[in-house]
């Protein structure tokens, strides 16, 4: 058996050592870009990364929010290419959760392409089929932190989405899944997503989602001034852009425009 030299085991260190080091680089390379809202090139980067460690759980988690932003940015006419999207996002944010399901960054990841597959359903069952399992992960999230805002934002959501449900889709949950929940209403809903403002005051998404409730509620003056607290607003992340154009199209629904 063959004794490899000193100088041939330093030059294997070094080979391995710069192949693990490729890992971290290309993961923070990603998070500046996405700092930068580089979303597209930001996914590039995670999903480089992940070439070279499939189990980087981080890495996983971003670049599911990052497929899930760029399929929120498409046209809403574009529902299959949204899908495919939306479809990877949730796989990526599977295999993070996975990896630690005490992540509670990865189960947000993992909700938010749930959400957004709802968004896009084609039929009332494949629009409710997921909101049992919705409930649960948000539910889950303020058992692990109680000040987790994201959290109390999902279960707003939860709520209006389940509380305007037109009597075809509430006819298609009685059937496939015996009822809707109890205790369903707008008013949980506003609760909820007012209590997400209070944990995180000035984020755009939760302004938005309480903007959208009073809407719902015809009271259009308090919907109104969420709408232009959110557009007043700077962008934090790269789901804010097309977050603002909502608020704008809101507005302008609102307005009559």
């Amino acid at each position: 058996m063959k004794i490899l030299s000193g100088s041939v085991v330093l030059s294997l260190c070094f080979i391995v050592s710069s192949v693990w080091a490729q890992t971290p680089d290309r993961f923070s390379e990603g998070m500046h870009l996405e700092k930068e809202f580089k979303v597209e090139a930001a996914l590039e980067k995670y999903e480089l990364c992940l070439k070279s460690n499939p189990h980087h759980a981080q890495a996983l988690t971003h670049a599911s929010r990052m497929l899930s932003n760029i399929g929120g940015r498409l046209p809403v006419d574009k529902k299959e290419e949204k899908k495919k999207y939306y479809s990877k996002a949730k796989a990526y944010a599977i295999r993070s959760v996975a990896i630690n399901n005490q992540d509670i960054e990865a189960r947000l990841a993992y909700i938010i392409s749930m959400g957004l597959m709802t968004e896009v359903a084609g039929s009332p069952r494949e629009k409710i089929q997921d909101a049992k399992l919705i409930r649960q992960e948000a539910d889950a999230m303020i058992k692990m932190d109680s000040t987790f805002a994201p959290a109390y934002f999902i279960l707003g959501k939860w709520h209006f989405e389940l509380a305007r449900l037109s009597w075809i889709e509430q006819m298609a949950c009685k059937f496939f899944f015996g009822g809707l929940p109890e205790n369903i209403s707008m008013d949980a809903a506003i609760k909820n997503l007012k209590k997400a403002s209070e944990l995180q005051p000035n984020t755009i998404l939760f302004l938005f989602g309480e903007a959208s409730a009073y809407h719902y509620q015809d009271e259009d003056d308090k919907a109104v001034k969420l709408l232009q607290q959110a557009l007043a607003l700077p962008l934090k992340e790269p789901d804010d852009i097309p977050r603002k154009e909502r608020c704008t199209a809101l507005l302008k629904e609102i307005k009559g425009g």
